[in-house]
């Protein structure tokens, strides 16, 4: 199912949320959820706010109001392998 989840990420270079994930994968939120960190652990997904940029880098994750309306995106790292 990681394999899966990055191929489904490779296609969508804007990114999905955790919703369109699962609705994609059939699967629940929370099985998505957890590969979902596993990948961002292993360097292989970026969580990205609304805007495009990098929730990591911005450093007021915890009070932003875009992200906190609209949800984290998850992409896939560029040029990392399955």
């Amino acid at each position: 199912m990681l394999a899966q989840l990055l191929r489904l990420l490779e296609n969508n270079e804007g990114g999905l949320t955790l919703a369109e994930i699962s609705r994609e994968m059939q699967a629940q939120p929370s099985a998505v959820f957890a590969m979902i960190t596993l990948l961002v652990q292993k360097g292989k997904l970026l969580e990205i706010g609304p805007d495009g940029k990098c929730c990591t880098t911005c450093g007021l994750e915890s009070q932003c109001s875009l992200l906190a309306m609209r949800g984290k995106r998850y992409v896939r790292k560029p040029n990392t392998t399955i």
